[in-house]
């Protein structure tokens, strides 16, 4: 068995790079799909933050440094998924040699159905060889001319490192964005879109939770679009969600996190 790999990657910051990179993998692992997910954003690696994680002395950024085996940086995350996190420290980025990077990756794709890969934004040294080691490329955008001009340019990198772009995530979309505006995205890119994820407050009340979407909010749009990208991946044909089935429980369970606001909602005056 080798794994498929899939590298997450972006031109500029906030597209939800991470965040997709997280519940893709959870969906993929609670399809019973034997998946790892590694925090490969060796400046600014958060993923282990977003899981609960983040207290494990041994991450990525020993093993690149030598000072440690991979099989002690594996930790258990949501759905039965494995976790390769990084470290929050940058004493670990300072030691951290990323042109191993793909020989840990190597060493761990026999053990794996599925490898989802989250790389730091932008054209780096740690991109690239996660580029160079995939077999599939998902570039994460949002509907803005920045990310869209980056996007481009994140599109022809990977093609100079040998790997064209599979297709693209746009994250963070409101209902301005409609077909024919997706349209115009897909052709000025030349890129295929997989997915349309829209801006959606389980998002961070999922963040503050320390869980996947997928798992804490299994009925929201968002989870349902990664689910069907996760069945996609796999091969597996997935039913149509019963209409209005779940609704009233997720209502609730937002009611209950503090601290999270509907994008754009105005106050009560």
């Amino acid at each position: 068995m080798a794994a498929k790999i899939y590298t997450i990657t972006s031109g500029k910051g906030g597209t939800g790079k991470s965040i997709f990179a997280v519940n893709l993998a959870a969906a993929l692992a609670g399809l019973a799909k034997k998946t790892l997910l590694i925090d490969a954003d060796l400046g600014m690696a958060d993923i282990g933050l977003m899981l609960g994680l983040e207290n494990n002395k041994i991450t990525l950024h020993e093993v690149l440094a030598d000072e440690a085996n991979v099989a002690d940086a594996l930790y258990d995350g949501p759905n039965g998924l494995k976790v390769l996190p990084g470290s929050l420290s940058l004493e670990g980025f300072k030691k951290a040699d990323p042109s191993r990077i793909k020989n840990v990756i190597n060493e761990l794709a026999q053990n794996f159905e599925f490898m989802i890969i989250d790389t730091p934004t932008g054209i780096n040294n740690a991109t690239a060889a996660s580029i160079e080691v995939c077999d599939e490329v998902l570039l994460v955008l949002t509907p803005d001319i920045v990310s869209i001009a980056d996007g481009s340019k994140m599109k022809a990198f990977s093609t100079l490192l040998g790997k064209e772009v599979t297709g693209m995530i746009l994250n963070r979309t409101m209902p301005v964005h409609d077909e024919t505006y997706r349209e115009k995205i897909m052709s000025s890119l030349d890129i295929k879109i997989l997915e349309v994820l829209p801006e959606d407050v389980s998002i961070p009340n999922s963040i503050v939770g320390k869980s996947p979407v997928v798992t804490k909010y299994p009925y929201c749009e968002v989870a349902i679009a990664m689910n069907r990208l996760a069945a996609l991946f796999s091969g597996i044909k997935m039913p149509e969600p019963e209409e209005g089935k779940g609704q009233k429980k997720q209502k609730n369970e937002k009611k209950r996190i503090p601290g999270a606001k509907l994008p754009f909602s105005q106050s009560k005056k």
